[in-house]
């Protein structure tokens, strides 16, 4: 069986991945995404990125809970299942404040100074924050360059995203994943030399 191709993969809705500003990576979990976007953002230039990405906690091998970091270092905690928070997905008590907090800082912080706006995910957790929603559709409006992290599954305000037309779906899998780095990262150099800048 032939891979599939990264053409077909990244045009999912028929238009160029070159017209889209917002690279937002999907496919199923622990395929890779997370450590695909760090990679990514060493390709490209760490002082070109701001912004946060995702990381498990575990707990000898058992995922207990997600941290926030942002491109920078800085991190907390966003979600563990000994959480007493009441707002619950899945098993894991989600501290939307906190991720509120930090997650909007660090986003703005990236729009005063940086081209790339990292925002690995824009996931079930995180589409709790009604302000984490607006930002980032005030981010992708700006047609500032996103690269993102989304998940597969359907979901009212994921889904609006997904539809956008500045945003481009990459279906990261078992087969493509090995190439995704220098293909991506190519797409993202050329967005940025024709897109907008910092500011």
């Amino acid at each position: 069986m032939n891979p599939p191709q990264y053409k077909l993969l990244s045009r999912l809705d028929g238009k160029p991945l070159n017209a889209k500003t917002a690279f937002l990576l999907t496919g199923k979990p622990r395929m890779g995404k997370t450590t695909l976007i760090k990679k990514l953002i060493h390709l490209v230039g760490p002082d070109l990125c701001g912004g946060f990405y995702t990381e498990e906690i575990t707990n000898a091998g058992d995922r207990i809970g997600f941290r926030c970091v942002a491109v920078d270092g800085e991190s907390v905690e966003i979600a563990n299942v000994e959480s007493p928070s009441h707002i619950r997905v899945g098993r894991y008590g989600v501290e939307v404040g906190k991720f509120e907090d930090f997650a909007i800082h660090k986003l703005r912080e990236a729009l005063s100074s940086k081209k790339i706006i990292v925002m690995d995910e824009m996931g079930f957790m995180q589409m709790l924050s009604a302000s984490f929603q607006s930002m980032v559709q005030e981010i992708i409006s700006d047609r500032r360059i996103v690269l993102g992290t989304i998940p597969v599954e359907s979901h009212p305000e994921i889904d609006i995203i997904k539809c956008r037309k500045e945003v481009g779906i990459i279906s990261l899998n078992e087969f493509n994943r090995d190439r995704m780095p220098e293909l991506l990262t190519k797409d993202i150099l050329k967005a940025l030399e024709g897109g907008r800048t910092c500011g």
